[in-house]
């Protein structure tokens, strides 16, 4: 094998390369319109108007809108799993991309468990809709 047959980037690189591009390129949409579109313009959560109750996503565009604006208090106050998940996930994608691990080992093992994300988000989903004032801080507002 030659050396410049060994140094081109494998058809899996390739791949992962294209899928964070296109990643990229999709979030970048979604950051131009949230930096145009007013927050008050934007969709009210189905669950929440027909029940009143917040989902684990109720506050997500919101959180997004505030954080594309630089407001991260508000973001926080919007969706606070989604401000944790944001860069866990990103992490992670950069993980897939590089095929090597950037976070320990403990935190990969449960980041990369769909049963806990699972109990995360009904966990979430439940204690911010409890009617005490610790769990206030969770609800979008």
């Amino acid at each position: 094998m030659s050396a410049v047959a060994s140094r081109t980037p494998s058809h899996a690189f390739q791949m992962r390369t294209a899928v964070v591009g296109a990643t990229a390129v999709v979030a970048s949409f979604g950051v131009a319109a949230l930096r145009v579109l007013d927050a008050n313009a934007l969709w009210p959560c189905a669950l929440h108007a027909i029940t009143g109750l917040h989902c684990p996503g109720c506050g997500l565009t919101r959180m997004l809108h505030a954080l594309v604006h630089g407001d991260v208090a508000r973001a926080w106050s919007m969706n606070p799993l989604a401000m944790i998940a944001l860069p866990l996930l990103a992490v992670m994608l950069m993980q897939w991309w590089l095929a090597k691990p950037l976070l320990p080992a403990w935190v990969n093992r449960y980041a990369h468990d769909g049963r806990v994300w699972i109990a995360v988000l009904i966990a979430f989903g439940v204690l911010r809709n409890l009617p005490f004032a610790a769990f206030a801080w969770m609800a979008p507002g």
